[in-house]
Order: C-alpha cells, then sequence, then structure tokens
C-alpha cells in the first residue's frame, strides 16, 4: 500500500459522501406521497356520496313508480264507484273506504317524495362541494409530484454519474484497504475516512499526535484517529 491507495480512498470517501447527500436529499423531499393519500382519502368520500345519491334517487323513482299505481288505482275505483256501475249500497261504501285509503296513501307517498327531493338536492350540494374537493387536491398532487421530479432530477442525474466513478474507483483500491473502508463506513455514520490539517482531524476535530504525522503523510500504513477511528490522510498535494 501507499499514499496513493489512501488518496484513492479519500476520493471514494468524497463520493460516497455526495451520493449520500443527495440520497438524503432524494428522501426528505415532498414525492407527492402525503397528497396522494389524502387525495385517495376524499376520493374514497366523494364515491359514498355518489353512492348514497344514486340509492336517494332510486328510491325516489320507485315510490314515483308506486305513486302512480295508486292513482291509477284510485281513479279506477273511482270511475267503477261512481260511474254508474254499481248498485250495491254495500259494495258502493266498500268502493269509497277503499278510494280513501288510496288517497291516504298516495299523501303519504307524495311526502315521502317531497323529503326524499330535499334530501336528494343535499345530496347533490355535498357530492358537487366534494367533487370540488378532489379536483383541488388532484391538481395539487400534479403539481408536487412535477415540482418533485424537477427538483431533483438533477441529483438523480448526479448520484448516477457517482455510482459509476464509485464503481470504478473500487476496482482501483486494494480489497482488503476497501473492505476496512466499508466496515468502518457502516459503524462511523458513512464517514471513514478524514483528512489531517494542521494536526488535526478535521471530522472530530481532535488533535493528532505529532508523531504520526509524517507517518500519515507518506501515507504506506493505516493511521486512524485516536478519537474518532477514522483512517486519516493527508490533503491532495497542490
Amino acid at each position: 500500500m501507499n499514499r496513493d491507495d489512501l488518496q484513492l480512498l479519500h476520493h471514494l470517501q468524497a463520493i460516497d459522501s455526495a451520493i449520500d447527500r443527495n440520497m438524503q436529499l432524494l428522501a426528505t423531499a415532498d414525492d407527492g406521497t402525503a397528497a396522494k393519500k389524502k387525495l385517495e382519502e376524499e376520493k374514497a368520500r366523494l364515491e359514498e356520496l355518489q353512492e348514497k345519491l344514486r340509492e336517494k334517487q332510486a328510491h325516489q323513482r320507485k315510490l314515483a313508480l308506486d305513486l302512480e299505481g295508486i292513482e291509477a288505482e284510485q281513479q279506477e275505483k273511482s270511475d267503477r264507484a261512481y260511474g254508474g256501475m254499481v248498485s250495491d249500497p254495500k259494495e258502493l261504501s266498500a268502493l269509497e273506504k277503499k278510494i280513501a285509503e288510496l288517497g291516504r296513501n298516495a299523501e303519504r307517498h307524495e311526502d315521502m317524495i317531497l323529503e326524499l327531493l330535499e334530501e336528494i338536492d343535499e345530496v347533490e350540494r355535498q357530492v358537487e362541494e366534494q367533487q370540488e374537493t378532489v379536483d383541488q387536491l388532484s391538481r395539487e398532487h400534479e403539481r408536487i409530484v412535477a415540482d418533485y421530479e424537477a427538483g431533483t432530477s438533477e441529483a438523480r442525474e448526479e448520484i448516477e454519474q457517482l455510482r459509476q466513478r464509485r464503481e470504478e474507483l473500487v476496482g482501483e483500491i486494494d480489497r482488503s484497504l476497501c473492505s476496512q473502508y466499508e466496515q468502518l463506513r457502516e459503524r462511523l455514520d458513512g464517514v471513514a475516512v478524514a483528512t489531517l490539517v494542521n494536526g488535526t482531524c478535521q471530522v472530530c476535530h481532535v488533535a493528532v499526535p505529532r508523531a504520526r504525522w509524517s507517518m500519515i503523510t507518506r501515507g504506506k500504513t493505516v493511521i486512524k484517529c485516536e478519537n474518532c477511528r477514522r483512517i486519516l490522510v493527508a490533503p491532495d498535494e497542490e
């Protein structure tokens, strides 16, 4: 192992840190998930109201058909009772009672229809309002997704480029050194390499013993910070 190996490792760390930053950006950016969930909830509410409206409209149509049947029967019995076809007083009395009963039934149906029409008007109003809510949430969701795609496209492209460069770089680094690096990254929040500047570790900012400076500069062996346990490398020479 020589200084170049550690410098390559330092470059690898820079690439991995850049990937991590971009991944964090993607993870924290609003991709519209919450807006979509709210939209789906309001769509379900809209479907419930629409189904409720259909049921009430179907009930209203049935009542109207029943009313037509009642009125037709009432008319038929009235024609029979008062059209000169019935001479028996008992039969006439029975017809009149039935006609009165049908009249009361028709009034009940009319009242139910009127009440149901009022309910239908109210549900139609709720459906209209809910449709407006759904339309508004749909537009908002589309806007958020468009903003997310536009705002994160650069990060996604950079991640792809960085990953390609990383793959190339890993092939240039000693396997045992690379393995050690990966183990440290897993334990140390993704940062396994730190630079030594002015005798100080630039990650934990703790002074490194002077006796180790030259060894770190030569880069012929792995020297770790005694405080944070990261691999120390000297900065690239200008």
